[in-house]
C-alpha cells in the first residue's frame, strides 16, 4: 500500500472545506487552553432551538419506487417543514440531503411557537406517503462553515435519526419547561430513552395550536433548481416514466464513514475532520477517483470499476488507521443521479448510495463490505460472503479484511 503522510502543514486556506483551515491552524499554532478555545470559538457561538428531522422507511421505499419517485416522496415533507419553520424565522441549516433536515431558531423565538409550528407541520405531513420524526432541543452550539456543532447539536440530531418514529416530536427538558400547560400535559415521558436524559414525546396532539402556514417550500435542496421544479410539478406516476438522462449515471459508489475519537475540545475534533478530509482526497486522487463529497466525517467517492473501488477502500481504512481513527466502508453499484449545485459543488442520490451507507454505518462489520451489485472480476475469491438484513432490506456480498 502507498504511504500518505498528512499533517497540519498541508492545510491551506484555499483548500478549506466545511471547517475553515485558518481556525484549525490558529488553534494548533499555540498552547491549547480552555480560555483560548472559548476565545477562538466566541464569534461562532449561538444560542437557540434546534429542530432535527428524519424520514421513516426510506430503505423500503427504494425497493418499490424509481429514484425520481423516491426523491419526490422524500421531498414533500421537507417542503412542509421548511414552510412552517421559516414562517416564524427559522433558518435551514446545510443542504437537506437524503431524508434528514435541520433548522435553527434564534433564542428570541419562543420554543412554544416552534413546537406549535412543528405540530401543525406534522398534521400536514400526515396526508403524505412519507412520515417524519422530529427532535427539538434548546441549547448553545457553534455555527461553523454552514453547519451546527457542539454536544447539543449532535445530541438532538442523533435522537431524531435513531429514536423517533413517523409523526412523533421528541422534546428535551429545555424545551418542555418553556411550553404552556396544555402542551406539557400532552407530552409523555420516553422511558426507553432514560439513558439519553429526560425526553418527552408529542404525537397526535388533540388540542388546537396557533401556527403560521408559511409559503416558502424551497428548502436547501441536494439538486438544482430545474430538477426541483420538475419534481414538484410532476406526479409520482409521471416521475416513474421519466428517465432524467442529463443527471443519470451508472457508477460504483464507495461510502466512507469515520468513527471519531471523542475529544475534550471541539477544535481538536475540527482538526481531525480537516486532516481526514485531506487524507480522503489525496488517496482518491491517487486512485483516479471522483470525490462527490468529503467532510471529515463521511465521504462519497465514485468509480467505474469494482476492483479499483476495493483497492481505494483498503487504502482508506489503512490511511485512517495511521491517523488514529477507524473508517467503515460500504461499496455498491447502480444508477445514481449527479446534480450540479449553484456553489460549484455536486450532490448525489440513488439506491447505491443508500446501500453503501447502510453497509458502512449499520452493519457492525469491519473491513470493506462490497454488495453483490459490484462486479469484482474474480476478486470475490479473496473475500468472505455476508448476508445481512438492514432496515428490512436483505443485503448480500463479500467482505474484505484490511
Amino acid at each position: 500500500m502507498a504511504t500518505y503522510n498528512i499533517s497540519l502543514a498541508d492545510l491551506r486556506q484555499d483548500i478549506a472545506g466545511l471547517i475553515p483551515a485558518g481556525l484549525v491552524l490558529s488553534w494548533n499554532g499555540q498552547e491549547k487552553t480552555s480560555a483560548r478555545h472559548e476565545q477562538l470559538l466566541a464569534p461562532f457561538r449561538k444560542r437557540g432551538t434546534l429542530v432535527s428531522t428524519d424520514s421513516a422507511g426510506l430503505s423500503t421505499l427504494t425497493q418499490r419506487y424509481s429514484l425520481a419517485q423516491v426523491m419526490k416522496l422524500v421531498s414533500e415533507p421537507k417542503e412542509v417543514l421548511h414552510a412552517y419553520g421559516t414562517a416564524i424565522g427559522g433558518e435551514a441549516i446545510g443542504i437537506w440531503a437524503a431524508d434528514n433536515s435541520q433548522m435553527f431558531f434564534e433564542e428570541e423565538i419562543a420554543p412554544s411557537r416552534i413546537v406549535a409550528q412543528m405540530l401543525a407541520a406534522q398534521e400536514r405531513v400526515k396526508a403524505l406517503r412519507v412520515q417524519v420524526g422530529i427532535g427539538i432541543h434548546s441549547c448553545e452550539c457553534y455555527r461553523v462553515g454552514g453547519g451546527l456543532f457542539g454536544e447539543g447539536a449532535d445530541f438532538i440530531e442523533a435522537i431524531a435519526e435513531d429514536e423517533t418514529s413517523g409523526g412523533e416530536i421528541v422534546l428535551s427538558g429545555a424545551v418542555l419547561e418553556r411550553l404552556p400547560g396544555g402542551l406539557r400535559d400532552a407530552a409523555r415521558v420516553r422511558e426507553d430513552l432514560r439513558g439519553h436524559g429526560a425526553l418527552w414525546s408529542l404525537k397526535d396532539f388533540p388540542g388546537r395550536v396557533e401556527a403560521v402556514e408559511g409559503g416558502n417550500p424551497h428548502y436547501p435542496t441536494p439538486f438544482d433548481a430545474a430538477f426541483f421544479q420538475r419534481l414538484r410539478s410532476m406526479s409520482v406516476e409521471e416521475l416513474g416514466k421519466e428517465a432524467f438522462p442529463e443527471y443519470r449515471k451508472t457508477r460504483t459508489v464507495v461510502f466512507v464513514k469515520v468513527k471519531h475519537t471523542p475529544r475534550e475540545f471541539l477544535l481538536d475534533s475540527f482538526t481531525d475532520m480537516s486532516l481526514i478530509d485531506l487524507s480522503v482526497r489525496r488517496i482518491a486522487s491517487s486512485h483516479g477517483a471522483d470525490v462527490v463529497k468529503s467532510n471529515g466525517t463521511l465521504a462519497i467517492v465514485l468509480f467505474e470499476e469494482g476492483r479499483e473501488a476495493v483497492a481505494f477502500a483498503r487504502d482508506i481504512i489503512e490511511g485512517h488507521r495511521a491517523l488514529g481513527v477507524e473508517a467503515h466502508v460500504g461499496v455498491a453499484r447502480g444508477e445514481v443521479y449527479l446534480f450540479p449545485l449553484a456553489n460549484g459543488e455536486r450532490e448525489i442520490a440513488g439506491n447505491p448510495v443508500n446501500v453503501a451507507s447502510k453497509l458502512a454505518e449499520d452493519s457492525g462489520l469491519e473491513g470493506v463490505l462490497v454488495e453483490r451489485s459490484v462486479s469484482l472480476g474474480g476478486l470475490e475469491r479473496d473475500g468472505v460472503p455476508f448476508q445481512l438484513t438492514l432496515s428490512r432490506v436483505e443485503l448480500t456480498g463479500h467482505r474484505f479484511a484490511v
